[in-house]
């Protein structure tokens, strides 16, 4: 019974990671009732995930506000002071700004879903259950992508800085 209730726990955990299960499929008996008998042990992990992953959108959005507002828009504006403003940083700085938008609004989307598939009874509609919890994934796969390309433009942003440093 343990094993199976880690077998389920461990296959809600990797859907919501990013491994690749297939989208909108019927689930057998056997999956069905791994669902149902594990029900409470996989709500309460998908409530710690749900606490755990507001701490870093949390962190993160501000994280993100800071690199905007206090680096981007500040060297920007100071180059423009100094008519030293230069197209491909403002551009950075556009852009990050919009994938900065993207990802509140996809990381909004994607708690949505997660509450709505808390509210499930995973005992009475199993089924119900895991299509909901292929939308969260789905969702939360968004919220990675815009992570990662917030990140690579905040190295292409330094990049851009120490180049134009060079040539100061």
């Amino acid at each position: 019974m343990n094993k199976r209730i880690s077998a389920a726990v461990m296959a809600i955990i990797l859907a919501l990671t990013g491994a690749n299960f297939s989208y909108a499929r019927t689930l057998n008996d056997e999956e069905i009732g791994l669902i149902s008998q594990t029900c409470s042990s996989i709500q309460l992990q998908l409530k710690n995930i749900q606490k755990t992953d507001a701490r870093y959108r949390a962190k993160l959005g501000s994280y993100y506000e800071m690199i905007n507002s206090n680096l981007m828009l500040n060297l920007n504006l100071r180059l423009v002071k100094n008519n030293l403003a230069t197209a491909e940083l403002s551009e950075l700085q556009t852009t990050f700004s919009n994938e900065r938008d993207y990802f509140k609004n996809a990381y909004t989307a994607y708690q949505k879903e997660l509450d709505n598939l808390i509210a499930i009874d995973c005992r009475e509609k199993p089924q119900d259950f895991y299509n909901q919890l292929e939308a969260v994934r789905s969702r939360r796969e968004k919220v990675n992508t815009s992570t990662i390309r917030l990140r690579d433009l905040i190295r292409t942003h330094r990049e851009a800085v120490i180049s134009l440093r060079g040539r100061l």
